[in-house]
């Protein structure tokens, strides 16, 4: 994707010259793209965790502990963030608030 003054999501500038309104921009594009990259990290961990927990099997109880933990804390890591996520809509939805939109006005 080409790099424009244009914000992938949401408003954009007409000029097409670089403003302060383009921090908005870039901090925008970031939190979007925030989520679902921290999501596709603890995925990766459940299946490298996973792995790991077969590939030790009952031979290495230290392997087996640092394996089962690793998954506790990718799953962890995945409640964290949809919980996160869960209450941000709610607040959303019960106050109207725009709580998961970012701007600067």
């Amino acid at each position: 994707m080409p790099w424009t003054s244009e914000c992938f999501y949401g408003a954009s500038l007409s000029e097409g010259v670089a403003t302060i309104g383009g921090i908005t921009c870039v901090i925008r594009n970031l939190l979007f793209q925030l989520p679902p990259v921290i999501a596709l990290v603890a995925l990766g961990m459940v299946i490298w965790s996973g792995i790991r927990l077969i590939s030790s099997g009952a031979a290495d109880p230290k392997a087996y502990a640092s394996a089962m933990a690793t998954l506790q804390y990718a799953l962890i890591g995945i409640l964290l963030l949809s919980g996160a996520w869960l209450i941000l809509v709610l607040i959303e939805r019960f106050t109207g608030a725009q709580v998961t939109q970012f701007g600067i006005q």
